[in-house]
């Protein structure tokens, strides 16, 4: 007999309360670890000991929560990210507030880069899982249910998506592009989200050239200096 998807499993279990056997679907909230995950922080700009201490002590208790995320079974895996909102929140934490590569800072203490590395293989292995809707023939949810679990719960959304290229994209590109063609294949919604969204992404680059010299009926033939045109903070530029 085929193996059913897991949106569509029901399971039989004791009620906690009457002790008798009851059938529930295998997706339910009762179906979710009492865990509460912290929200990320990013490693302290100085290398203070107090504050490299802090930080390896959150981010290890942020590491061994996606740890053990990650060894769940199938069914047990998928009620927690559907169900526990602190998950949710500490993944949009690391996406937010974890550095860029591009950002300036003074170099981390050894164990801080380690652990810096650990987050960084967890939190992308925890997305990547999120946006497979079969791991075996056992193991599986329906393509069409799979596409509204991701989208009616907010797993995925276009401004996770760019953060997750610009934090993945490179040394991961093979199983980011089958990650974000897994996501769009299944919930073709994110097409027209997309579509909405980069009209203001282009609008922001746009903005960024003119202040920049490089466009607009000013424009000189040659790149600008940025000093030649007085300093500029992110405040003093509009995004529209």
């Amino acid at each position: 007999m085929p193996a059913l998807p897991l949106d569509q499993l029901q399971i039989t279990h004791k009620d906690p309360k009457t002790g008798k056997l009851r059938t529930s679907p295998a997706l339910h909230p009762e179906q979710k670890a009492d865990r509460y995950f912290v929200l990320y922080k990013p490693p302290p700009k100085d290398n203070i000991p107090a504050l490299v201490e802090e930080y390896l002590e959150r981010a290890t208790f942020v590491a061994n929560d996606l740890d053990w995320l990650l060894a769940l079974p199938h069914d047990k895996f998928w009620c927690q990210v559907i169900f526990d909102e602190t998950l949710q929140k500490c993944l949009d934490s690391y996406l937010r507030y974890v550095p860029r590569k591009f950002d300036e800072g003074v170099a981390s203490a050894p164990e801080v880069v380690d652990m810096q590395k650990r987050l960084h293989r967890s939190v992308f292995l925890t997305f990547l899982r999120m946006s497979t809707h079969k791991e075996s023939k056992d193991h599986f949810i329906s393509p069409s249910a799979f596409g509204e679990i991701l989208y009616n719960n907010f797993l995925f959304d276009i401004p996770k998506i760019l953060d997750l290229c610009v934090l993945f994209g490179k040394g991961n590109s093979p199983l980011l592009q089958k990650m974000i063609g897994n996501i769009f294949t299944q919930q073709p919604s994110y097409y027209s989200d997309l579509d909405e969204t980069l009209p203001t992404i282009l609008q922001v680059f746009s903005n960024i050239l003119q202040h920049c010299g490089l466009q607009g009926d000013g424009a000189s033939t040659t790149p600008q200096k940025l000093e030649e045109r007085g300093r500029l903070t992110p405040s003093d530029m509009p995004l529209l």
